[in-house]
């Protein structure tokens, strides 16, 4: 199953920076719930920022890294050129792409579940994601502050 894993501001602003404009323990721990023993793909410049916070892929996980560049390695990372050809190989495993803007875009029609943690705040940012609702149907929720955790999946 592919699935879309991201936090959003109640204006869409999803990063600053190549960062988070934000700080929610909840949802860190929330992300690490879900995605721990899974599989993870993400874009190089979302994997660098992980990589500057943290030293180290996000642990627990099989961390995979989409580049344009065909000599780009890390150790203990698969690297990988074609993300659709990547999701569609491999759509029997639990895949959670965790970002960045660009990589959501372009997979955005082969998600199957998205998990969604809406930000009941207008944040600054300079990356916007925009996701239409109205194609989605919402199958759990619960609250946690300023947090509202959401799982939708596509509409049949």
């Amino acid at each position: 199953m592919i699935n879309l894993i991201v936090a959003i501001s109640k204006n869409g602003v999803i990063g600053k920076s190549n960062s988070l404009p934000w700080y929610y323990k909840e949802d860190l721990q929330y992300f690490k719930e879900i995605t721990t023993g899974k599989t993870i793909v993400m874009g190089k410049n979302t994997f660098n920022s992980i990589i500057s916070r943290n030293n180290n892929p996000l642990p627990n996980r099989n961390n995979v890294v989409v580049t344009r560049n065909v000599n780009y390695s890390y150790e203990g990372v698969v690297v990988i050129n074609d993300v659709k050809k990547y999701l569609l190989d491999n759509k029997d495993k639990d895949i959670f792409v965790i970002g960045g803007k660009q990589i959501y875009e372009e997979v955005y029609d082969l998600v199957d579940r998205f998990y969604i943690t809406h930000i009941n705040k207008d944040y600054d940012g300079d990356i916007v994601l925009n996701i239409d609702y109205s194609k989605l149907e919402l199958i759990k929720s619960f609250e946690k502050n300023e947090l509202t955790f959401a799982v939708y999946e596509r509409r049949k």
